[in-house]
């Protein structure tokens, strides 16, 4: 493996090779021209130089500067202009080893940043648990991982609920029995997983949670029940990765005998009875309330992760003062759970479902939104996914607190047709939609409960959807904001109330920011010293559409635009086909970057370009066509070609510095 100082000295040597053997040359022409002694003077001075460059390391270079001051000396005309071109080649030269060395550290430490994140991962759990198994936890993992793709292919989740948690719970069984309803069965063979290893562990007073990438392959295919037609996929395996968030409550250790994996109680060890009960009817421990083993409370594709930096939330900080309990994993969980059961209503045409989670207006509203049109034909989603479910703030007022919770989703426009029959466009719409929640304050929020959103938050038992509002166990009423958040209404960004925390919130981000600079000296990196390399702010699929949206600001992308989406997209593990749906979705925009602007969770701006300039960087080369789509981009966000250029060098910079970190930390934990 070549290390900076040896790149260098190729550069070097060969350079200052090159000029030798042309000065010599120059110079035995023009003696052999004249009478005297120049050729005695070359010749010696050829043997001599070549004598001792073949006898020591560094010879050569000295010889060579005495040479070129005898030459000033006698042959001024020569020597002066011969000087000059050596001192630009060996800068140039010079250079050139300083930047492949650059390239090298970056493309070493992009090879290593899987491993030097699994390490950053592991090391900060182990601090929490000192007994965990990194290998038994992968190996129940992995168990989980099949189980949870059969579960999903037989649209059946009863093998796989016990370590779910509400919100995945409900997605999954919404989403199946949609399938069901479609008459689609999602086929996959030959599951094979290729890797899982750690990328991110958060910890907070109530929970621990490790996000785990799973790296799989196998043949994935859609396919009408009756006919069987494959109705999408391919039958040729193909590769696909997730991330899979586990969590368990703080100072837990690890579990070293089956559990809710394996559908036994974490405790005492007893088969779990099928039904979603929250505790064991042995023991009475409550099952997944993360006290005694990891509970599954998120699975993310790949192409939708980020790593985005935790943000400001006005309210918040004086919440969780008041509501100790308050953790975001509940919210997100009982966000989820409303999001899935209004996609559920909406398709049945039915409020049932959200009977007891949302409030009596918000469901009597919705009942308009219910009615077939003149036609006779209803109108809802179907393919629904998430990519992101965001805490905006919070507001502390007497009798209710409020909670606006920004959702960014995807789905098809579906209709049921007047003969039954379910009919979807076969391009999905994006939504930003921001649910506002509101609890009675004062309450409390019940920690182990947390991941049971769609239980009882009295008696614990699972909701029973009817049209009824109450408990069907002990006839607690649910939707009254009492104990648990519950859905008043689903706005937007332009909506007034949500408008004031917005605007809150973007000013305490700019006194933070203010308060930082004044507390840090300016010549503070970006990115802290030994901080993993390449923890992206950013989804790929959101990468990938605002770099397309913006190339199709002149209404085409050319071939060379495209080879760059397919890098950005290579990289942040966008599959070629999805690649294309975007391209197709922007296609039918009237003004796409207006439309990305709308939908997406991350705005055109410096951020934006400064993602795409390190993907760009990331392979330890910039080719000219790379830097002419950044230039295009960059005008559209009113960036200019220097704007860009100071981009490129200052993120090349920070991104040496990573590299230098992360590769340091790789020897520190002896990686390959």
């Amino acid at each position: 493996m070549p290390d900076k100082k040896r790149i260098r000295e190729v550069a070097l040597f060969s350079l200052l090779l090159f000029v030798i053997v042309a000065v010599f040359v120059f110079i035995a022409e023009s003696a052999d021209a004249r009478a005297g002694g120049g050729h005695n003077y070359s010749g010696g001075g050829g043997s001599s130089g070549g004598g001792s460059r073949s006898s020591g390391g560094g010879g050569g270079e000295a010889e060579l500067i005495f040479f070129l001051i005898r030459l000033i000396i006698h042959y001024p005309a020569v020597g002066i202009p011969v000087t000059i071109i050596v001192v630009i080649v060996v800068a140039k030269g010079y250079t050139k080893g300083n930047d492949a060395w650059v390239d090298h550290t970056i493309t070493k430490a992009v090879r290593l940043a899987p491993e030097v994140h699994a390490v950053a991962a592991l090391t900060d759990l182990k601090r929490r648990d000192p007994d965990f198994d990194e290998n038994f936890f992968r190996q129940r993992a992995e168990k989980a991982f099949h189980l949870i793709q059969k579960a999903w292919s037989d649209r059946n989740l009863s093998i796989a609920q016990n370590f779910l948690s509400d919100g995945v719970f409900e997605q999954f069984t919404i989403q199946t029995d949609e399938m069901r309803e479609k008459g689609i069965i999602d086929h996959m063979e030959g599951l094979k997983v290729i890797s899982s290893k750690p990328v991110k562990f958060q910890s907070d007073r109530n929970f621990d949670v490790i996000h785990l990438r799973i790296d799989a392959r196998a043949v994935n295919y859609r396919k009408d029940e009756k006919t069987g037609k494959i109705l999408n996929g391919s039958k040729m395996p193909e590769n696909f990765a997730e991330i899979w968030s586990f969590l368990r409550k703080p100072g837990v250790k690890t579990l070293k005998k089956p559990g809710l994996i394996e559908g036994q109680c974490p405790n005492c060890g007893n088969p779990i009875k099928a039904g979603r009960l929250a505790k064991c009817e042995v023991c009475n421990a409550l099952l997944r309330s993360g006290e005694h083993d990891w509970v599954l409370s998120g699975i993310t594709q790949a192409c939708e992760w980020s790593t985005r930096p935790d943000q400001i939330i006005p309210g918040l900080k004086e919440f969780s003062e008041a509501d100790p309990g308050f953790n975001m994993q509940h919210l997100k969980d009982r966000v989820s759970v409303m999001f899935w059961r209004k996609l559920e209503a909406e398709r049945k045409g039915n409020v049932a479902p959200l009977r007891k989670i949302a409030r009596n207006e918000f469901c009597e509203a919705q009942l308009q939104w219910y009615k077939p049109d003149k036609g006779g034909a209803r109108r809802f989603y179907t393919s629904c996914a998430v990519g992101s479910i965001d805490l905006l703030g919070i507001e502390m007022h007497e009798p209710d607190d409020h909670a606006y919770v920004e959702v960014i989703w995807s789905g098809l426009p579906s209709i049921l047709t007047p003969a039954k029959t379910i009919e979807s466009s076969p391009q999905p719409i994006n939504f930003k939609h921001v649910f506002i929640l509101g609890r009675a304050h004062g309450a409390q929020t019940k920690v182990t409960s947390s991941l049971a959103s769609s239980h009882c938050p009295s008696c614990g038992a699972p909701e029973q959807t009817g049209a009824e509002n109450e408990c069907a166990y002990c006839g607690t009423v649910m939707n009254d904001g009492k104990s648990e958040w519950v859905l008043e209404t689903v706005s937007d960004r332009s909506d007034m109330q949500v408008s004031t925390v917005l605007t809150r919130m973007k000013q305490l981000q700019r006194q933070q920011a203010t308060t930082g600079a004044r507390q840090q000296p300016a010549a503070v990196a970006s990115t802290p010293a030994g901080a993993p390399l390449f923890k992206y702010a950013i989804p790929g699929n959101d990468l990938v559409r605002w770099a397309a949206a913006m190339m199709l600001a002149d209404g085409q992308i050319d071939q060379q635009e495209m080879d760059m989406l397919n890098g950005v997209a290579r990289q942040r593990d966008v599959s070629a086909a999805k690649l294309q749906e975007i391209i197709t979705e922007l296609k039918a925009q009237t003004d796409p970057v207006a439309y990305v602007l709308q939908i997406s969770i991350q705005p055109a701006d410096g951020e934006l370009m400064r993602h795409l300039a390190r993907m760009a960087l990331a392979d330890g080369k910039l080719t000219h066509e790379e830097k002419a789509m950044l230039y295009k981009v960059g005008k559209q966000i009113s960036l200019t070609a220097p704007d860009i250029d100071l981009l490129l060098k200052r993120e090349r910079t920070n991104l040496y510095q990573e590299a230098k970190a992360a590769i340091a930390q790789s020897k520190q934990a002896k990686l390959p």
